[in-house]
């Protein structure tokens, strides 16, 4: 909302056109490009409740994971329609506006586990105990994700370094990426995405609807796939790898 503000106010007291698109321009990349990714990290962090603070979701859930069920089973068991889960609740929100990190973790735990009855709404409850950013509005803290499959007795590796992502892809049997859908747009939000490992290839899940890529398509890294992402815009923030 400040960014929106900001950008109004240069509109009205600024005649020059050509640096107002280059001051919008600007602001709107800003971010991600200038911003180390530990520190996104960390802010996540800092705001991360675990103390639930709104009544719990788990029944109404439980009911909402009940309409998707095919829609998994006819995607080889995972969640891949974000956007049809304005049924299932998380934080102050639902599931379809920033509820990406507790789907990519329902991806990897059926990826690793092969299991076909996970009982999804108690994911969510989970995180909503201990993992939620402001209420939900920013989603999901990233460690909050590690500590996540930590506590399931999974082993992990994470970086916030892209250079070090292809490493724990390699290294691990599936993975959960946190991206920059756009480098030059911060409103185009960020997104996390499961990422599974079949015959070598890397698989990714849940993409974002503008410009992904399908998730039948396998790349030979992790790093090939992150820059196929939403037309080759994307930039990463995070990665957890998760060890059987």
């Amino acid at each position: 909302m400040f960014m929106k503000v900001l950008l109004l106010a240069l509109l009205l007291f600024t005649s020059d056109c050509s640096l107002i698109d280059d001051v919008i321009k600007k602001m709107k990349s800003f971010l991600q490009n200038n911003v180390d990714n530990e520190i996104i990290v960390k802010f996540m962090e800092i705001f991360r409740k675990n103390k639930r603070i709104f009544p719990s979701h788990l029944a109404e859930n439980t009911e909402g994971f009940k309409n998707h069920i095919n829609a998994i089973k006819a995607n080889n068991g995972y969640i891949e329609d974000q956007k049809n889960y304005t049924d299932m609740s998380y934080g102050l929100l639902h599931l379809s506006n920033t509820g990406c990190g507790v789907i990519a973790t329902y991806n990897v735990l059926y990826h690793l586990t092969g299991n076909n009855n996970i009982d999804f709404a108690s994911i969510v409850d989970i995180y909503e105990n201990d993992g939620i950013v402001l209420y939900g509005f920013l989603g999901t803290s990233a460690l909050a994700i590690e500590d996540f499959f930590k506590n399931k007795g999974f082993k992990t590796m994470s970086s916030n370094k892209e250079e070090d992502f292809d490493k724990i892809g390699y290294e691990t049997d599936a993975s959960i990426v946190l991206v920059y859908n756009d480098r030059d747009d911060i409103f185009d939000s960020i997104h996390y995405m499961a990422i599974t490992k079949t015959d070598g290839k890397f698989y990714f899940h849940n993409l974002h609807n503008s410009g992904g890529i399908p998730s039948n398509i396998g790349y030979n890294s992790i790093s090939e796939g992150v820059g196929k992402i939403n037309n080759e815009k994307s930039k990463g923030i995070f990665l957890v790898g998760i060890k059987n």
